[in-house]
């Protein structure tokens, strides 16, 4: 839990912290150039990509390894790929489509520890090293106070009841996802749209009322000092697989560039 505690000083120093999803590449070589680029964290991401349980740890384990904190995105608020990933060593996890305070109280319930959640309580596993504590209790209260529950707003309904939401005991941060949020405000791939930056400060707001951390995916840096200015404080930057296509495009194009012009 050492790589979320340090995410956690980092956001409440006042400080961005910047990741992105990974998704297709099963190689977990991608947390070393991740680590070379500066990330904060990854988004392991299992409601998209086609990652099977033995891939997913393999990328927990290297993120752990090259100190970039390992976060898995769920396919939906379910108690066994929650605690899943929980117990193969995930720092934290995303719930997608998160659109009620009900959605949100599922999420916590299956990622946290009694009192606060129903987590099944397995300590032999990677998230202790397989090492059990000596102290359960007090593993348990460390991990409830710093492994991440993270809920998506990605829908219109889930803008109208952010605030419930975001009420939601823990619950720790609220991450917008734009993409699917445009599509519901009827605006769809248009992320800086007026409409999506106004969801993002009702989020921003929610967020700060309620001492929730506000997160949101980016594939368009400029859109990045809007966000900021809305009170997000965790990015995540596209999708390794999409920067690894637009390197292999540049490097093409220059090569044939050369090619042609030898």
């Amino acid at each position: 839990m050492d790589l979320v505690k340090t995410l956690r000083r980092r956001i409440g120093a006042g400080h961005t912290a910047l990741g992105t999803f990974v998704v297709e590449l099963r190689t977990p070589t991608v947390a070393r150039f991740l680590q070379q680029g500066g990330f904060d964290f990854m988004l392991i991401d299992t409601e998209h990509g086609q990652f099977d349980a033995s891939e997913v740890s393999a990328h927990i384990r290297a993120g752990k390894r090259w100190g970039v904190c390992p976060l898995v995105r769920v396919s939906g608020p379910e108690r066994g790929e929650i605690m899943r990933a929980l117990d193969d060593g995930a720092e934290g996890i995303m719930v997608p489509m998160c659109d009620s305070a009900d959605d949100a109280e599922r999420a916590v319930e299956f990622s946290k520890y009694p009192p606060i959640g129903q987590r099944g309580a397995h300590f032999a596993r990677p998230h202790t090293e397989f090492a059990p504590p000596d102290d359960l209790g007090a593993y348990m209260e460390r991990a409830n106070r710093e492994l991440l529950t993270i809920v998506q707003i990605e829908t219109s309904a889930a803008v109208e009841r952010v605030d419930e939401i975001a009420a939601v005991a823990g619950v720790d941060m609220l991450y917008m996802g734009p993409g699917d949020l445009s599509v519901a405000l009827g605006v769809p791939g248009q992320v800086t749209h007026p409409q999506v930056l106004a969801a993002a400060a009702e989020i921003g707001k929610a967020c700060q009322k309620h001492g929730k951390i506000a997160g949101s995916h980016f594939t368009h840096p400029e859109a990045l000092p809007e966000l900021h200015k809305r009170g997000v404080r965790v990015v995540g930057f596209g999708a390794v697989v999409r920067m690894v296509q637009q390197s292999v495009i540049n490097a093409g194009a220059a090569a044939r560039q050369a090619l042609e012009s030898s």
